[in-house]
């Protein structure tokens, strides 16, 4: 039951890739659920344009998963416009490691809770969940996203699958700037709780069963400054 947490997957695996191995097997299946698309999309649009074999996009995530091992027949690439919730629970049963890429937050949200209705099965799942940015966010119970990351510009928190059961904040894409990393310190201390920052290089191993965690850097950590009663 192990959580894979990346900012930026393909570089996390140029970075760990021996670590991340000692996780996901050259053998394991994985099925891919691209969904954090910035507009609504339909069968044919996701396809052929947003996650076509020919984009960056979808080339990043597969060239990733090779240097893992994974062979290009044991990746199932799943279409909410086109698969049934039963199609979906058959290729969960069947995969070792489900992965959750990056992009807008709330429409993966939409599509896993609204449209597809497999919150109860993603939270209490027993596999490999691998998650990129938007798809590391939203395992969380609860999230925040800065206004540098977020699609309107704000800072804010939103309400996440729960597959983490609320033991930490997470940022992701943080970046060395003094008054980003202030405000990530201030969330710390307003909300009594730690706030791991995962740079693009970065990742977080979090064992879902005991929580326990591998950090595998750069990674910061700010920890809520004790204040006056």
């Amino acid at each position: 039951m192990y959580s894979l947490l990346f900012s930026d997957f393909p570089k996390g695996v140029e970075n760990h890739a021996l670590e991340i191995k000692k996780y996901v097997k050259e053998d394991y299946k994985v099925a891919i659920l691209p969904w954090a698309f910035p507009v609504e999309l339909d069968k044919d649009k996701f396809e052929n344009e947003y996650f076509s074999k020919n984009t960056n996009r979808y080339q990043r995530y597969i060239q990733a998963l090779k240097k893992l091992g994974i062979k290009d027949e044991n990746i199932i690439i799943c279409n909410c416009y086109k698969d049934t919730k039963e199609d979906l629970l058959k290729v969960f049963k069947k995969v070792e490691v489900i992965f959750l890429p990056g992009g807008n937050p709330e429409m993966m949200f939409k599509k896993i809770v609204h449209d597809m209705e497999l919150l109860y099965d993603l939270k209490h799942t027993k596999k490999i969940v691998i998650g990129e940015s938007a798809g590391t966010e939203l395992q969380l119970k609860r999230y925040f996203i800065t206004a540098k990351n977020n699609y309107y510009k704000y800072f804010a928190f939103y309400d996440g699958l729960g597959l983490l059961d609320d033991p930490f904040y997470i940022d992701v894409h943080t970046i060395n700037n003094k008054n980003y990393l202030n405000k990530l310190q201030k969330v710390a201390d307003l909300k009594k709780k730690d706030v791991y920052a995962i740079y693009d290089g970065g990742a977080i191993i979090y064992n879902r069963e005991n929580s326990k965690m591998v950090i595998l850097e750069p990674v910061k950590k700010f920890i809520p400054k004790l204040g006056e009663e």
